[in-house]
């Protein structure tokens, strides 16, 4: 099973890279338009029974997910 983040780049992000905008900035406009973190995909995963926690924690970085709750 593989999981997947891609980041699909528009002319909004574009204009935040180049006035150097913050990693808070870029990651609240990507997730407006739809994107998926490594950690949410691994979370779906385990909710629809294809993997286990113990094996998602393996392979990605949960603390800052954990944290959100």
């Amino acid at each position: 099973m593989a999981l997947l983040e891609i980041l699909h780049f528009d002319s909004d992000m574009d204009e935040v890279i180049a006035r150097r905008g913050t990693h808070r900035e870029l990651m609240r406009l990507a997730l407006s338009r739809g994107f998926k973190t490594l950690a949410d995909a691994g979370a779906s995963r385990v909710l629809d029974g294809a993997t286990s926690l113990e094996e998602i924690s393996r392979v990605v970085d949960l603390t800052d997910r954990l944290k959100q709750k």
